[in-house]
């Protein structure tokens, strides 16, 4: 990966979209201290000189695209054995009616999530991330396991929420919403701007 030069500021929502294999997941694992990084990363300022302790909540969440799911209930997944907060964090992931359709979030979700649907774990999993009350929610690519309508619920939410997100998608209605989108081919910026300026150069990379 090469030629990134961005910045995030507070309540943005920025998504990044490319081809499969174009960098998108290592980007977000590289700004998650997931994946070694080359070049200089600031956080208000200041250079992080350790990823991998630094950009952890409450700074950093990261939403992989198949969250890990433990044996538990729906609460229990969202805690993770910290005292932090449920049902704000389901309802702004969009799980809230799921939730309540299956008795609560002291539901069981079963082994490795095997009761859930594709979408319900990546929103388990977003809730997760939001529970934590991090600065800077990493998602990567939400959409795929998601329709369109739910989609544009999670987006909406969140944005309320004022929640500052760097993501991936695919989706032309959700990258139309966002304040800048990262277009990145073969493992460089290639472009960023919104999604108006950048669709007719673009638009092959989204549906």
């Amino acid at each position: 990966m090469s030629g990134v030069d961005l910045t995030v500021g507070r309540g943005d929502l920025v998504l990044v979209v490319g081809r499969v294999g174009s960098g998108k997941s290592s980007l977000l694992g590289a700004l998650s201290g997931l994946v070694d990084l080359d070049g200089r990363l600031a956080w208000n300022g200041t250079t992080v000189t350790d990823p991998e302790t630094f950009l952890r909540p409450p700074r950093v969440a990261h939403v992989a695209q198949v969250p890990h799911v433990v044996s538990g209930t729906v609460a229990d997944n969202v805690r993770l054995d910290h005292d932090r907060p449920v049902d704000g964090p389901v309802r702004s992931a969009g799980l809230d009616r799921d939730v309540a359709e299956a008795d609560g979030t002291g539901t069981m979700v079963g082994h490795r999530g095997l009761r859930l649907s594709g979408g319900q774990v990546q929103r388990l999993g977003l809730a997760r991330a939001l529970a934590t009350g991090s600065d800077l929610l990493l998602v990567d690519d939400v959409s795929s396991a998601l329709d369109a309508v739910t989609e544009a619920q999670v987006w909406t939410a969140l944005r309320a929420a004022g929640t500052t997100v760097l993501g991936t998608t695919s989706r032309t209605a959700t990258l139309a919403v966002a304040d800048r989108v990262v277009v990145l081919d073969g493992g460089r910026m290639a472009a960023v701007g919104s999604w108006r300026d950048l669709e007719p150069s673009w638009s092959h990379l989204a549906g």
